[in-house]
């Protein structure tokens, strides 16, 4: 069985005005030397960066090049780099340029793990930490040029490509290896093979290691310059080769004894070159299947090596300390001297190296967990160091600076015996005498030195800013305290989407226990700062579970608070998060229905005789539905009050319920009996249908196969095509697509469940024909009857008639009492993601920004989940409210006594009456709850009490007005249990007396 998905809404909260850079570490860099062959591009190369924040950018890096004079390079010219543009030595300015931004994208919801250049440098592809792999066009001039290509079960981690082939393969922690077409919008992969070891201790009963084993994720991946062979690293500690074509395995290398963080290969596939948290670089043929050479040259883990060489002759490598070198191997011969190879410590980052990229063998930009990227002089290749002038490029190299290494075994044809080699020396997994440490061989004591960084200083930095690393959300579930990586303490605003008031560099919990209200209300969203911004999760669960009272929600003075009215916070958010998508589809409504009342051209009833609807509408099917009425139940008693008891001791049920008022017409019932206004109830809200005591069963869910229905799938007459008893069911069977059970409850009259519902209204027919909604209509039991159920009750079939569109709107969004206008930053990011069981984490299906749903409506309309359309659209349409994730607010139970001071007397029901009522009801409604009783008892005596003139306690702390039970409960009691509370006359009331 599928596991089950569902679908979330995500919001971004940064300064709107934020400068282009990068707010996190930089984890992978990307490089185009071009000169100038794109639109309104500066010629001079651009680099590319993408960081731990999600962000991919672009950055002029105003060089001077020129094409090569001769690029088209003999293939078995295997000593020459392929360089197409090369640096103008002779017109490099003094200083050098700075880099300066030129594209930015926010491309992922996770880290950026990995970036490559394909389809000759004009697109880049990300690999993230949020599963997908995503092909941006940066030059492009459409509006939307991110396309995403695939996407994998876990973290991917790394990719590679050539430009002799038309896909990018990527990798990462779910063990597998994807190839993507770059030609074609395809979510599928080309090929996908594992990568589960069989190495023995390591496997299963079959011989294969588990998928789920850590061991078999991916860290690194190469492939050569035809793009035949592609090679991975694991913490196995194994390098594997397999042929691109078919998946399958060529060859291993085993050697190392730690993960393998990076691959090189060279151009014709012969040799390899791996980097592991062994702190070894190991040099490996693709002939024999042995090692040729051991560099220890670093001290930590090597996290990254680059070379441009088409046989690796030289290459830079960076490790976890933030030591960057570069070594140059001589052209060796069977036979050769040593001497030749050397390995030079350039620099060193202060921290570790994530990423190298270098232009022209001269300029090193390394990417490292700070959101800056420096930029490093490199130095002259050994053969024309004695060719040029002492410089800044070519300075003196110190011997504390240079290792020099042994040549490669390139002249050994085979591996040797096992007998010619001591199993102590052997490194785990050796394959051959070779794959032994430089450290365990006695002609190479050198090789341990430590290296002496040549230079100390980058030449130029392209800045970074502070990121968001941590957060601490307050009482009042509205605003948030971060730290940033500076250490700097702020305050934002999750419903306006801004940063409110800075503190500086302060601890944070001193701030939130200064700055924290006594308020407590219900989570209604996730927030993280993974990528360095807040990022806010909102999901069908929690989403509609928290209101606040407006007087506390910070409106504009000329907005008019009603008494005790409460804001749900997450309706509040995503009714302005979507205000574009909203707008745009009642846009298109009005012109649906327009151009439906076109089609009428007669009086006459649209119906199954009228040609004119039959050309829109097919014939609908109309299956039996089961409907069996249900005996009422036996009274259940009540006191004058109509309240229940439900305990020995008395449990009175002070329902806090938003909304009393009544709604007319076929599509509300007549209140019961137990539906009275209480002290509680706010008269200033809209009701939702109250129950009926007698309610029909929903009928059976129909499956289908057919895809999801949307209330906005295929337009207006779409949905019209849709209203069939045989309705499809939602996207997944997940908990979006599920209706609260007794929706159309408010249909149902409580007399005799038989008022007429209106065939001309489409919203009642969608609200009949939608199993997924349980949705039944009781009128449609009169049209034609069958026979008697085995239960002995009616048994009633129903037929749809079409619909027909009125003019009165289908969409009516929440209106401003509802939902206060706020103004959200257009240029907030808003992502609708979908996440599984199976999957590490969500994985995005729409990205924009507030400013853009209104050009993306038909984008989110495929992709929303059913509860947020549902929410945006029909939100005051009463047999649509009830479609939002419905539960029941969470109630306290509390007891009401008099204080030991007052000599006011007990409440009817006596001082053991345990009473119920919503946990956020205020104190002063219970103030006055006790002076209505009070009054109900005593007339004479308490006629002129006032609300205001008592006073409640919990122990002996005095309760403010506004406080709520959950207040009380949990900042002041502090315990389980009934909450007890006490009340007196407060001292001004008894002075006034």
């Amino acid at each position: 069985m599928r596991a089950t998905t569902r679908r979330k809404v995500s919001y971004v909260v940064k300064n709107e005005n934020d400068d282009l850079a990068h707010r996190l570490g930089v984890n992978s860099l990307a490089l185009d030397p071009s000169a100038g062959r794109y639109p309104n591009s500066h010629e001079g190369g651009i680099l590319y960066t993408a960081g731990r924040d999600g962000v991919v950018a672009g950055w002029d890096l105003h060089m001077p090049f020129q094409r090569a004079a001769k690029f088209e390079i003999d293939e078995e010219d295997s000593e020459t780099p392929r360089r197409e543009w090369l640096l103008d030595q002779s017109a490099i300015p003094t200083p050098p340029p700075k880099s300066t931004p030129r594209v930015f994208s926010q491309t992922h919801t996770d880290w950026v793990n990995d970036i490559i250049l394909c389809n000759n440098k004009e697109v880049v592809v990300s690999a993230s930490s949020d599963r997908t792999i995503k092909l941006w066009k940066p030059h492009s001039t459409t509006f939307n040029s991110i396309h995403t290509l695939g996407n994998h079960a876990d973290f991917v981690k790394c990719l590679a490509a050539t430009d002799a082939t038309n896909w990018v393969a990527s990798a990462g922690f779910d063990r597998k290896v994807s190839l993507w077409d770059l030609n074609e919008s395809r979510s599928s992969a080309i090929l996908t093979f594992s990568t589960a070891s069989q190495q023995h201790g390591m496997s299963n009963v079959s011989g294969h290691v588990s998928d789920s084993s850590p061991k078999a994720s991916i860290y690194a991946l190469a492939t050569n310059l035809h793009g035949n062979i592609i090679a991975t690293g694991s913490p196995e500690k194994v390098v594997r080769l397999w042929d691109s074509r078919s998946g399958k395995r060529i060859t291993k290398f085993t050697g190392h004894t730690d993960n393998i963080r990076a691959l090189l290969i060279s151009d014709d596939g012969q040799l390899v070159l791996s980097g592991s948290s062994d702190s070894t670089i190991k040099l490996w043929s693709t002939k024999t299947s042995r090692c040729l050479a051991t560099y220890e040259t670093h001290t930590d883990s090597v996290w990254t090596l680059y070379s441009d060489h088409p046989q690796l002759k030289t290459f830079f490598a960076g490790s976890k300390d933030g030591l960057v070198t570069r070594t140059e191997l001589g052209s060796h011969e069977a036979g050769g001297s040593s001497g030749e190879d050397e390995c030079v410590g350039i620099f060193k980052e202060n921290g570790g190296v994530a990423k190298i990229v270098v232009l022209d063998d001269r300029y090193i930009w390394t990417a490292t967990s700070s959101s800056s990227v420096n930029r490093w002089l490199s130095i002259p290749p050994k053969h024309s160091r004695g060719l040029l002038s002492r410089s800044a490029y070519n300075p003196e190299i110190p011997n504390s600076a240079i290792l020099q290494l042994p040549p490669p075994d390139i002249a050994f044809s085979g591996p040797l015996p096992e007998s010619f080699m001591s199993s102590e020396n052997m490194t785990l997994y050796a394959g051959s005498v070779l794959s032994i440490p430089m450290s365990y061989q006695e002609d190479d004591a050198e090789s341990s030195e430590t290296l002496t960084p040549l230079r100390d200083t980058p030449e130029s930095v392209i800045e970074g800013k502070p990121g968001l690393s941590s957060h601490l959300m307050l009482n009042n579930r509205r605003y948030v305290l971060t730290v940033d990586t500076e250490g700097q303490v702020a305050q934002w605003d999750l419903v306006e989407c801004k940063k409110i008031k800075i503190f500086g560099k302060r601890p944070i919990e001193e701030i939130a226990q200064q700055i924290n209200s006594m308020e407590t209300f219900s989570n209604w969203c996730a927030v993280d700062t993974k990528i360095g911004a807040i990022t806010v999760h909102l999901d069908e669960q929690t989403c509609f579970d928290c209101e606040m009272y407006a007087d506390e929600a910070n409106l504009p003075e000329d907005y008019e608070i009603r008494e005790e009215q409460r804001i749900n916070l997450g309706k509040w958010v995503l009714r302005y998060l979507f205000e574009g998508f909203v707008t745009a589809e009642l846009v298109v409504q009005e012109e649906e229905l327009q151009n439906f009342k076109e089609l009428q051209t007669d009086e006459s009833p649209i119906g199954r005789s009228s040609p004119k609807f039959n050309q829109q509408l097919p014939e609908p099917q109309t299956p039996n539905i089961k409907v069996t009425s249900i005996p009422a139940p036996a009274p259940i008693a009540s006191n004058s009050n109509g309240l229940s008891n439900v305990t020995n001791q008395a449990t009175e049920n002070l329902d806090l319920s938003q909304n009393t008022t009544t709604h007319s017409g076929a599509a509300t019932a007549p209140l019961t009996a137990f539906q009275r206004q209480d002290y509680f109830s706010g008269a200033h809200h809209d009701s939702p249908p109250h129950t009926p005591l007698i309610q029909a069963p929903p009928p059976a869910a129909f499956t289908s196969n057919n895809g999801p229905m949307s209330p906005t799938s295929g337009g207006f007459m779409g949905r019209l095509r849709n209203l069939s008893v045989k309705a499809k069911l939602g996207r997944t069977p997940s908990a979006e697509a599920k209706m609260e059970g007794g929706m159309m409850s408010s249909l149902a009259s409580s007399a005799d469940n038989s008022s007429s519902l209106q065939s001309s209204n489409p919203l009642h027919a969608r609200a009949a024909s939608t199993p997924e909604q349980g949705a039944y209509n009781p009128d449609m039991a009169s049209k034609q009857t069958k026979g008697v159920a085995t239960d002995g009750h009616q048994q009633t079939d129903l037929k749809l008639e079409p619909p027909v569109p009125e003019a009165a709107s289908l969409y009516t969004p929440a209106t401003v009492n509802e939902v206060p206008t706020i103004e959200i930053p257009p240029t907030t990011t808003v992502i609708i993601s979908e996440e599984s069981f199976e999957a590490s984490t969500s994985m995005d299906l729409y990205r924009g920004t507030v400013g853009s749903t209104v050009n993306d409506a038909k984008v989110i309309e495929k992709v929303a989940p059913n509860w947020l359309l549902d929410y945006l659209l029909y939100v005051s349409i009463p047999i649509f409210r009830n479609k939002a994730p419905h539960k029941e607010p969470v109630k306290l139970t509390f007891v009401l006594r008099p204080h030991e001071s007052s000599n006011l007397p007990e409440l009817p029901g006596g001082a053991h009456n345990r009473l119920l009522a919503n946990r956020v009801l205020r104190v002063r409604k219970l103030a006055q709850y006790i002076v209505d009783r009070l009054k109900s008892e005593d007339e004479a005596t308490y006629g002129h009490l006032q609300a205001d003139g008592i006073e409640l306690l919990c122990g002996e702390t005095a309760l403010g007005p506004t406080m709520t039970l959950a207040t009380i409960k949990q900042r002041i009691l502090k315990a389980s249990g009934d909450v007890p509370l006490s009340y007196r006359l407060n001292e001004n009331f008894k002075n006034s007396s």
